[in-house]
C-alpha cells in the first residue's frame, strides 16, 4: 500500500531529479532533444503550484502526485512514477483511488498528458478517461462520475 506525504522544501532537490528522469524520454519525443531551460521552467511551475505529495511505498519514496481540490472537480496536474517502480500498478491504484473518491463527491478528475506518452495515455483510457481536448503537444482528459 502507498503513502501520499507532503513535500517540503528539503525534497525540491528529489523532486526535480525525479522529474528529469521521467521526463527525459518524453521531452526528446515531443520537442526533438532535452531542453535544459524547459525542463527546469516546467519544474518551477510545478513547484510553485504547490499541493505536491510524495507517493511512498515501504518508507521508500518512488514518485509524486499534484491534485487540486476544485469545488465540482479534481484536476491531476502531475503523476509521476519513477522508472524503476512503473509497471507495477502505483500508478493505476492511485488514479483508481483519485478517480473513486472524486466520483463519490459528485466530481470529475481532468488531467492533460503528452501525446507522445503513449503509455499514460493507454492507461488513462483503461481507466475511463475520455478525451476532451487536444493541443499541439497535449491529450486532455476528463472521468465524469456517472450520471453526470
Amino acid at each position: 500500500m502507498y503513502r501520499l506525504v507532503p513535500i517540503t522544501a528539503e525534497d525540491r532537490p528529489w523532486l526535480e531529479e525525479l522529474r528529469r528522469v521521467v521526463y527525459h524520454d518524453l521531452f526528446v519525443a515531443t520537442w526533438g532533444s532535452w531542453d535544459e531551460d524547459r525542463h527546469v521552467r516546467h519544474f518551477n511551475e510545478c513547484w510553485e503550484r504547490g499541493d505536491i505529495s510524495a507517493i511512498e511505498l515501504d518508507g521508500v519514496r518512488v514518485g509524486m502526485i499534484q491534485l487540486f481540490e476544485q469545488p465540482d472537480a479534481i484536476e491531476l496536474r502531475e503523476i509521476q512514477i519513477h522508472p524503476s517502480y512503473q509497471n507495477r500498478g502505483i500508478g493505476t491504484l492511485l488514479l483508481r483511488d483519485t478517480v473513486s473518491r472524486a466520483h463519490s463527491h459528485h466530481k470529475k478528475v481532468s488531467l492533460s498528458t503528452g501525446l507522445q506518452n503513449h503509455s499514460a495515455v493507454r492507461l488513462y483510457e483503461r481507466l475511463g478517461f475520455v478525451h476532451v481536448a487536444q493541443t499541439e503537444t497535449h491529450y486532455h482528459m476528463r472521468s465524469e462520475p456517472e450520471g453526470a
